[in-house]
């Protein structure tokens, strides 16, 4: 028994934890993906980006309904395995609409404000592997520390792995924060103007999959000898949904003259509390047989009880709200025909609650943007731009299940003003990510190509 109880010490010991990240979305409508830099542009986008600047658009009503189509391929790779997931989101839609009248706007903009879509990898997930490797590593390691200590032969083989990966199903994942917000905006004088809205967010995480593990655990008798192995397949099979609604402000300003125009804007933090339901977890403890029962509870306690682990259990509850963030941006027209636009968007996400440990080890992110338009003609108008992101995470933060990677966005676009009330865009940007280690070793990948299909209308 009491070598039993050394051993599941060793495994309490072994298992290092998961953390989060932040995933939010500046890409709000097709425009975007032609040139990032929003802030400092007046038209129906300002509903989410720039809504001061709104009072200065021509009286009238307008609408924009947008699509975002994402071509994505996430890799992650650990001890020579490569876990892929390559699921399109085809369909992400938004919509803002803006109502001006002397000065005066009523702006609203719905779509998702934060998330990564759908993902599905093959085969399990880079974390399945480290679970392993960390278990073994730490029976091994505290293993011989105890031999020394007690001064017995363990008779452990040499390079002992206990605990084997042996595959996983396709790990499904999705993440969704969708949004609506409206507000108004007031022009204090010919060059300034104000605005304020309200924001709601309803999100939604989910993750389900199976990682399956072979378990070698020896016993022995009351002299420390061993006398047998118990074998099991352990089987960590979870399916969770967590789910949490808030409100938050945002505010703006916006300053225009002939020639330039700057816009800014600030979010207040979104408060979201989230609660967990969970169907599987429930039968991993009965998936280990006959092996020693204070053995396989030390793993599923300390799986299941790890601070980033447990917010995906049933029952779990804590805040994960979406940080504050602030952004300025401008745009001047150097001829009748080119705009010059530039942006930054600035994101506290250290400040940000958490409950969970899933912003620990996080630095404050930004992104640094360019574009210009260049009206060919009365009809068309070419677009482009450029974007650089640091998501503020590092080797510390990175985990399978929310991975924030550096990254260059390019992009393009046209718009064809097919009538005085309706014009058309098309647009497509790719995002070169930075590949990164964490610190348990798991290299990570993205690249997303992103196109955009937009109409703008204007009621008389």
């Amino acid at each position: 028994m009491r070598k039993q109880l050394l051993l599941a010490a060793i495994l309490l010991t072994s298992i290092k934890g998961f953390a989060g990240s932040i995933d939010y979305l500046s890409q709000q409508d097709a425009e975007y993906f032609a040139h990032p830099s929003m802030t400092g542009k007046i038209g129906v986008s300002g509903a989410y980006y720039n809504p001061a600047g709104t009072a200065f658009m021509e009286d009238g009503t307008y609408m924009q309904v947008n699509n975002q189509t994402h071509f994505k391929t996430y890799k992650m790779k650990v001890d020579g395995e490569t876990f892929k997931s390559d699921k399109p989101s085809p369909i992400i839609p938004s919509i803002q609409i803006v109502k001006v009248d002397n000065g005066r706007s009523y702006f609203f903009h719905g779509g998702a404000i934060a998330g990564g879509g759908n993902v599905a990898y093959e085969g399990g997930l880079g974390m399945f592997k480290v679970m392993e490797n960390m278990l073994n590593e730490g029976l091994n390691k505290q293993a011989i520390e105890i031999a020394k200590k007690t001064k017995q032969n363990l008779n452990l083989p040499s390079n002992f792995k206990p605990i084997q990966f042996t595959g996983g199903n396709t790990v499904k994942g999705s993440s969704y924060y969708v949004t609506l917000q409206g507000g108004v905006a007031q022009k204090i004088n010919d060059h300034w103007s104000a605005a304020f809205a309200l924001r709601y967010v309803n999100a939604e995480r989910k993750l389900k999959g199976v990682g399956n593990y072979s378990l070698t655990a020896p016993n022995y008798d009351k002299n420390f000898n061993m006398i047998g192995i118990t074998h099991a397949n352990p089987r960590f099979d979870i399916n969770s949904e967590r789910t949490a609604q808030g409100v938050n402000g945002i505010f703006g300003l916006n300053y225009n003259n002939d020639k330039l125009n700057v816009g800014l804007r600030y979010e207040t933090e979104t408060r979201l509390n989230f609660k967990t339901k969970e169907k599987n977890l429930k039968s991993f403890a009965s998936s280990f047989g006959n092996t020693n029962p204070i053995i396989a509870a030390g793993i599923i306690d300390k799986i299941t009880n790890n601070q980033n682990v447990k917010e995906w259990t049933n029952g779990a509850k804590g805040k994960r709200n979406l940080p504050a963030m602030a952004s300025i941006g401008a745009s001047y027209a150097i001829t009748e025909k080119t705009t010059l636009l530039t942006s930054g968007n600035y994101y506290f996400i250290k400040e940000a609650g958490d409950s969970f440990g899933a912003y620990d080890g996080y630095h404050n992110g930004y992104e640094v943007a360019f574009g210009i338009d260049h009206k060919l003609n009365e009809k068309w108008t070419l677009m482009g731009g450029y974007q650089y992101t640091n998501t503020g995470a590092n080797k510390h933060t990175y985990k399978d299940t929310d991975y924030a990677l550096d990254a260059d966005m390019f992009g393009l676009g046209v718009k064809y003003q097919y009538s005085p009330n309706l014009s058309l865009m098309a647009t497509g940007a790719t995002v070169v990510y930075h590949s990164a280690t964490s610190v348990t070793n798991v290299t990570y990948s993205k690249h997303v190509y992103s196109m955009g299909l937009g109409a703008t209308y204007k009621f008389n």
